[in-house]
């Protein structure tokens, strides 16, 4: 996202199909808020869920900035250890404990998350 915003192509050091997930910082800060302030009476799993938001691969975030940064390129040079770190994490997690004991549910997708994210970004680095 800063690569796009400034007007740079990125170098991705995760290769293509590698599924990672996601959730964008706004979402996550929120989670954090609403928990606290949760009804705990109803927790079954005491205080600790997993959340969830989003998962993508390098190349379906790309596809998504393009549509708001047509000129935007990128290209892969696999960073070895980086690949490691993202082939260990999940490709999702289950959060239906949250969702259906605090009443968890992610305001931003990809698409809200791009143009947020692109939109504050251009604003920071004044493009």
């Amino acid at each position: 996202y800063y690569s796009a915003a400034k007007g740079e192509k990125f170098v991705c050091p995760i290769k293509q199909g590698t599924f990672m997930d996601m959730m964008y910082m706004p979402d996550g800060l929120r989670a954090a808020i609403e928990i606290m302030e949760a009804d705990s009476t109803k927790f079954v799993h005491r205080n600790s869920f997993n959340i969830a938001s989003m998962s993508f691969d390098p190349e379906i975030i790309y596809s998504n900035i393009k549509k708001y940064v047509p000129d935007f390129q990128m290209e892969y040079n696999v960073d070895p250890l980086r690949q490691a770190i993202a082939e260990s994490w999940p490709n999702s997690l289950d959060d239906t404990c949250a969702r259906e004991e605090w009443g968890w549910k992610p305001e931003y997708d990809l698409d809200s998350m791009t143009q947020d994210m692109l939109a504050k970004l251009k604003e920071r680095f004044g493009k």
